[in-house]
Formats: structure tokens, C-alpha cells, sequence
């Protein structure tokens, strides 16, 4: 019995080990560790190193690299990038880079900088806890996998700036979401940590973190290009105060030296909006305080911009970083990316002068490298699409971002205009199809919608934004006609449409009351349109309606091209019976519009533009209302620069496309007020960002409406060249396209259009101008006819 008994626990704890070994061989795949006793939520700047010696270098060596909050790769000294993507605890990001360029045969060294951010981090980080991981595909490298045979060390040499501190509503009135400033000591700092010869015999050995095999973080390979990053310098010094600024300093052939006891203030302007990490080179002065601040635009008053190439007897408000100095030659630069147009750092010295030796910024942005083009006899207009796209890169990094400045976000709606401006300048579809796919990771199990923008902590969903996702979702297939893509999205497309089937009110055929949140434009007056608050119960909105309609109908094409005809003839007959009862309830015959609500007392161009977009008056009488909505003087609301996405959608449904030209005020108005990217809204009572992208959609429209560059079916397998020259005399203009670059040129002479269209290898279509309609074959075409 004793003997049997033996053999049983002896069989128990075999089994034990084994499970041990398996799960251990488990986390060995996934080998995350941290700095030991780290808080493993809160703000902290931890440094990893592993050092190693290679016989010969390889040919390939390819790693992942991955952690919680950031990290920040060094290979022998040099910078190798930085990550990881963003993403959600659902599908976690690790970065897939070749090592190998940076290896030597000979001793090596890997150096990471990790931080976590803690509460104040960026909205868009999504965290578990402190952790970082690094694995190499080959298992013969294993030895240089995250293990205790790495050093790591806790740099004290940081604090946080807060949110409280950096005291963004005082002077901006709006929301900030992009993290705390830093404030670094350099007498704490251990400099040279990323190279081979720094001495880390000090160091801890990491923490193993065991998580039995249900890690936080399911991670999977980044899916979008690492991003572009260059070097760029400010332009100009444009005031100095307390300082003599030599000649050359911006050349590099000079530095700027700041008497000891002397407090100095310099103000650079980089000539254009622009993100990234700036880094501030000085030498001696110890004991000396830097403030660096950050701006798109310098101040009449709190809120107030003034003109933004103006600088005097104006004030620099914005978010800035401290250095402190300790009389070594140092480089200063944040752990996470800027954005500004301006840069002022404010100098106290101590009892040492200080030496200035370079401002420069290293920009990061999301890889666009064979955009659109557009030339025209108008310099203005030239500039106006040059402006879109550089709004586009902006905002365009691991996300779409609504503001590089203020919140780098993702919004469901703000990604529509977006998306089509990229569609026209780039044929990588890779980062708007990762927003298309993270969004429905954030759906309410209750309702089915999404979160405003995501990736984000936000903790409510929003209806509209749902809505715009279904529309990017058919934008895009008009474009790809990716299939694949599409289908896996079924069940999330269906979930947001459902909700508004089940808020309808079924004795008017309206929606409503609604509790959810409903944005879909900034107000003229103050507040938000439909919905003037947050929180305000939505009854009976034409325009929230109209805009479901017109997602319903985005949604039926889809199905269509899914092979569900069930479901696109449900849904059919649902947009139908919405639009129909739209016009009973809101039509308003004497001023032959749609109001907004059925008293009649509201009135916008959003409901009548919707209107249009969505069938909701016959299309025989659409070009009548379209010419109402630019043409009515007593609207209660009008289309901001954003919702103008919507109103040139409309133009180009009811056969006005060759309006386009006058109705660029709000991005004239951006230029004469010196931007150099788009602004939020056009409007004086929202005035917050000077970079939004989707304020950027003219560079979109100047090629698919003014060029009339459009796909002539989904997929974009044929094109349709229908131009709008809006009185132009000669304009060329290019577009990449999967096959190749499609490109067109005209000049008008004599009351005659003389057009030369070059289409790209296997790509035919149709000239379409008047009543003309003419094959298009690869290669050269060549077209004259009468204006």
C-alpha cells in the first residue's frame, strides 16, 4: 500500500514538473519582464541592456520588440526605432525588425528605453502595466531574448509635468490628451547608456514577470510601416529677448551663449506646422533651466490666435518640457512626439554661461511617399492642395489622428474625409485598414457602438461615429473592392445598424428619443449639431435620421457586393420608409427645405445636404435644393470646414461640381490668416486646432472633382475622367494607382479644352465631359473639344 501511495505522489509530481516545463516553455515565447519593485502602472523611465558577442555578424537576425507603454531600440549606439504601434490589450502590438545592419562581429549591445506614462498618459494608450519584451525569431539567438541576462535601471532623472501643471484649459479652452510634459535632471541622467563602453555593473538584473500563460497583452505583428523620420530645423529666430543671437546660429556654424545669472528667452519658428521629437543641444552652464514650449500659433489673448506668421506683441501659451543642465555637452529631447510650428526656450542660467549649441527636431510621421499632384495658373489653389496633403501627414502616425497638437485620437468620423484624401495619394491602405479594424474592438456589448476614437480610454460610445465607419467601410470598397476585408466586419456593421433600428419611432418613422452621443458637427453658435450637449435626449432629428439613411444606403451596397441580397433588400426597405417619413414630418414647402425637427422651427444645411446624399428628395429635384443650401441666407446652422466633406458630396451628386471653386472660403480664410495646414472647424467660435485633417478633403476634391479623376466601378478597375475646371485655365494633376500613376493635363484655348490623360498599364475608361463620352485606353489620350 506504502509503495503504491509512493508511486501515486511520485506520478503527482512528475505530472506537476511536467505542467511547470510546458508552462514555463509557454512564457518563454512571450519572455516579458520589468524593472523589479517598478509600479507597475504608474509614470516611470526604465533603461535594458544585453550585452553580447557575436563570432560573425548574420545575414538576417529578425527580433520582436514590444512594450507597456513605449519603448525606444538602440543596437550599438545608433537608434533603431521605436514602438510599439498602438494598439488595444486585444491585439497588442510587437514590432518585427533585422537587427542584423546594426550588428558587428565582435562584442554588441542592445539598449532599450521603456516608459509608462502612468495616468496622464497619452487617451490613445491603451495599458496593462510596465513590461517590455524582446525575442528573436531564430532560436539560436535566444540568448539575447528579455531574461535575467539583461541589466535594467530606473531612471530617477525624469518627472512628470501633469496635466495640472502644463495648464492647457487656461489658455486653450479645449480638450488636451497627449501626455505630460517631461522635466529631466542631468545630473541624474546616466548618459552613454546605450552604448557598449557605459558601465551597468550598477544595474539590477530585470524581473521575470510570469503571467501562467494569460499574459494581458494578446499580442500580435505590427501591420504598418515603421514611420518616417528626418531630420528638420526651425527656420527663423524671430524674437530674442535678454540674448545677442549671432549670425549662422541655424546654420550650425555658430552657438548662442547665455551670460551666467541671465534669464533669456528665443523664440524659433520652423515656417510650417510640423510634429515629431525636438532635441536641444547645449553645453556648460550648470545649474541652468530650459523650458521649452511648444505651439501652432502665438496669442492675442487666452483662446485668441492671432495671425499665425505674426509674433509681436503677442504670447507663446502651449505644453512644454524642462531641462536642467549640468555643464557637459548634453542633447535634451522628449520621450514622446511633439507637434508645433513654434518652439521658445526660456533660459535661466546660474553661475555659469550657458552655450546653445542646436534646435533641431527629428519628425515622425506615417510613410507617404508617392502622393497626388496638383498644378494649376492659380498659385492660391496650388498652395491650398499642398497644404491638404501636408494636414494629411500630420495627421497620420501608428493612427489617423483628429489633431497632432491636442489629442493625436482617432475618431470614427474625422477618419471618413481622411481616408478619401489617402485613397487619392496612396495605394497602402495598411493604416486605414487597421483603423477600420480596431474600431469595432472598443463596440459596447449593450449596444452595439463603438467608442468615439479608438484606440482610446474613453469610457462612453458614439452613435455617429459608428455610422461614419460603415461609410468609410463602403468608401473604401469603392476604391479596392477588397472583398475579404469587408466580409470579416459583417457582424459589427450589422450591430450598429440595429441600434438605430430599435431607437426608431416607429408612430413617425423617425429616430428618437436617442441617449447615446450623436456628434456630427462643431455648432456656429456654441456647442455641437444635432446634439447641442452630451448628455441632451435626441428626438425626432431629420438630420440624425438622414444620416442614418444615408449609412443605411452605404450598407446595402455593401451587402450587394457581399452576395447578401437578403439583407441589402431589408435594409432597403427600411432606408426607404425613414426617408419617406423625413420628408412627410420636415418637408417645408414654402421655403422648399428640410428642417431639422418636425415643427419646422430648425433649420440647416446638414439636413438638406444629407437630404441629397441619401435620396430623400428625388433626384430630378436635387440640383434645385443643392443651389437652396449654398444659396439660403437664414440657416440656424451651416456646414463647417469639416461637414464641407458632406456639402461637396452633394455638389458633385446634383451635377453642380463646377461650384466647387466658389465655395472655398474657410480654406481661404485659413491661408490669408497664415496656416499652414487645415484648421478644426472655420468657424470663430471654434477655433482650437490649427491642424486637422478633416479640414483637409480639397486636396481630395481638387483631383476627383476639379480634375474629375474617379473610379468608374468598385474596385477602381475602370476610370472615369469627368473634369470640373471651374473657369481654370490649365491645371495637371497625378494620382497613384495600383496599376501605375494616372495622370491628366489641360489647357484651355480659344473656348476649347485640350486634354491629355495618361492612364497606366491594364487600367482603360471613359471621358465624360458634357454630353461626350469617349474610350479611354492605357497609355496616352489625347481629347479637344468645345467648352
Amino acid at each position: 500500500m506504502r509503495l503504491r501511495n509512493t508511486l501515486r505522489i511520485s506520478i503527482a509530481l512528475l505530472l506537476v514538473f511536467l505542467a511547470s516545463s510546458v508552462l514555463m516553455a509557454q512564457n518563454n515565447t512571450e519572455p516579458w519582464v520589468c524593472y523589479p519593485t517598478a509600479n507597475t502602472t504608474g509614470y516611470g523611465v526604465y533603461h535594458f541592456r544585453k550585452a553580447f558577442v557575436l563570432k560573425e555578424k548574420p545575414a538576417e537576425l529578425l527580433v520582436h520588440i514590444s512594450a507597456d507603454n513605449r519603448y525606444e531600440l538602440f543596437v550599438n549606439g545608433q537608434r533603431a526605432c521605436f514602438g510599439p504601434a498602438k494598439g488595444d490589450l486585444k491585439t497588442y502590438k510587437y514590432d518585427v525588425l533585422d537587427l542584423a545592419p546594426f550588428l558587428k562581429e565582435g562584442a554588441n549591445i542592445i539598449a532599450v528605453l521603456v516608459f509608462n506614462m502612468g495616468n496622464d498618459k497619452p487617451m490613445a494608450f491603451i495599458s496593462a502595466q510596465t513590461a517590455f519584451l524582446f525575442r528573436s525569431e531564430d532560436p539560436v539567438f535566444a540568448f539575447i531574448n528579455s531574461d535575467q541576462g539583461w541589466k535594467t535601471f530606473r531612471n530617477e532623472a525624469y518627472d512628470p509635468i501633469l496635466y495640472e501643471e502644463l495648464d492647457t484649459r487656461s489658455w486653450v479652452k479645449g480638450y488636451y490628451a497627449c501626455g505630460p510634459g517631461d522635466e529631466v535632471f542631468a545630473d541624474r541622467y546616466p548618459w552613454g547608456w546605450e552604448t557598449l563602453a557605459y558601465d551597468d555593473s550598477g544595474w539590477m538584473v530585470p524581473e521575470v514577470l510570469d503571467f501562467q500563460g494569460k499574459a494581458p497583452w494578446n499580442l500580435v505583428a505590427r501591420n504598418i510601416p515603421f514611420m518616417d523620420t528626418h531630420m528638420e530645423t526651425p527656420q527663423a529666430i524671430r524674437r530674442a529677448a535678454g540674448v545677442k543671437v549671432p549670425p549662422g546660429f541655424l546654420k550650425g556654424r555658430s552657438a548662442i551663449t547665455v551670460p551666467a545669472q541671465t534669464q533669456a528667452r528665443i523664440l524659433f519658428d520652423y515656417e510650417v506646422f510640423t510634429m515629431g521629437y525636438p532635441e536641444l543641444t547645449v553645453e556648460n552652464g550648470a545649474g541652468s533651466a530650459l523650458k521649452v514650449r511648444y505651439a501652432e500659433a502665438l496669442y492675442e489673448s487666452p483662446n485668441i490666435k492671432g495671425h499665425r506668421d505674426s509674433v509681436d506683441n503677442l504670447t507663446m501659451y502651449g505644453v512644454f518640457d524642462i531641462f536642467h543642465t549640468n555643464g557637459e555637452k548634453r542633447t535634451f529631447r522628449p520621450i514622446w512626439k511633439r507637434a508645433f510650428r513654434y518652439v521658445e526656450v526660456d533660459i535661466t542660467t546660474g553661475e555659469e554661461p550657458l552655450q546653445l549649441l542646436s534646435l533641431r527636431s527629428q519628425y515622425s510621421g506615417y510613410p507617404y511617399p508617392d502622393m497626388g499632384t496638383f498644378e494649376s495658373n492659380d498659385p492660391q489653389l496650388n498652395e491650398l492642395f499642398e497644404m491638404g496633403l501636408r494636414t494629411l501627414r500630420m495627421c497620420s502616425g501608428e493612427t489617423y489622428y483628429d489633431t497632432p497638437y491636442y489629442e493625436q485620437l482617432s475618431y470614427g468620423g474625422d477618419n471618413r474625409p481622411i481616408a478619401s484624401i489617402s485613397f487619392y495619394n496612396s495605394t497602402d491602405d495598411r493604416l486605414f485598414r487597421e483603423m477600420m479594424r480596431l474600431y469595432p474592438q472598443s463596440v459596447n456589448q449593450e449596444t452595439r457602438l463603438f467608442k468615439s476614437a479608438y484606440p482610446s480610454r474613453f469610457n462612453f460610445d458614439q452613435g455617429t461615429w459608428s455610422l461614419a465607419w460603415v461609410q468609410s467601410l463602403w468608401d473604401y470598397f469603392v476604391f479596392r473592392g477588397d472583398t475579404a476585408f469587408v466580409q470579416q466586419l459583417a457582424e459589427p456593421i450589422e450591430g450598429v445598424l440595429n441600434f438605430y433600428l430599435y431607437n426608431l419611432d416607429e408612430s413617425m418613422g423617425l429616430l428618437g428619443p436617442i441617449h447615446t452621443r450623436n456628434f456630427m458637427d462643431w455648432s456656429m453658435h456654441k456647442g455641437t449639431v444635432p446634439q447641442p450637449r452630451p448628455r441632451f435626449v435626441l428626438r425626432h432629428s431629420a438630420m440624425l435620421t438622414l444620416y442614418y439613411a444615408h449609412t443605411l444606403d452605404c450598407a446595402v451596397k455593401l451587402y450587394e457586393m457581399l452576395g447578401e441580397e437578403e439583407k441589402a433588400r431589408y435594409w432597403e426597405q427600411v432606408s426607404a420608409k425613414i426617408k419617406t417619413a423625413v420628408f412627410i414630418h420636415c418637408w417645408d414647402e414654402e421655403k422648399q427645405l428640410i428642417a431639422d425637427f418636425p415643427d419646422k422651427k430648425q433649420f440647416s444645411q446638414h439636413t438638406n445636404i444629407l437630404a441629397i446624399l441619401c435620396d430623400a428628395v428625388a433626384p430630378v429635384s436635387q440640383p434645385a435644393l443643392f443651389d437652396r443650401v449654398v444659396s439660403y441666407e437664414h440657416f440656424d446652422e451651416r456646414a463647417s470646414s469639416y461637414f464641407a466633406f458632406f456639402l461637396f458630396k452633394a455638389m458633385q451628386k446634383a451635377g453642380r461640381g463646377h461650384l466647387f471653386l466658389e465655395h472655398l472660403d474657410f480654406w481661404e480664410g485659413f491661408q490669408e490668416k497664415g496656416f499652414t495646414t487645415f484648421g478644426e472647424t472655420g468657424f470663430a467660435s471654434h477655433d482650437r486646432s490649427d491642424c486637422h485633417a478633416w479640414s483637409a478633403h480639397p486636396s481630395y476634391y481638387l483631383l476627383s472633382l476639379v480634375c474629375g479623376i474617379q473610379p468608374a466601378d468598385t474596385g477602381f478597375n475602370r476610370v472615369r475622367i469627368a473634369p470640373n475646371l471651374n473657369g481654370l485655365q490649365k491645371v495637371s494633376a497625378s494620382m497613384p494607382h495600383p496599376k501605375g500613376r494616372i495622370q491628366v493635363h489641360y489647357q484651355v484655348v480659344g473656348g476649347k479644352l485640350r486634354a491629355e490623360v495618361v492612364l497606366p498599364d491594364g487600367l482603360s475608361g471613359d471621358w465624360c465631359f458634357g454630353t461626350e463620352h469617349i474610350p479611354l485606353n492605357s497609355g496616352v489620350n489625347r481629347i479637344e473639344t468645345l467648352l
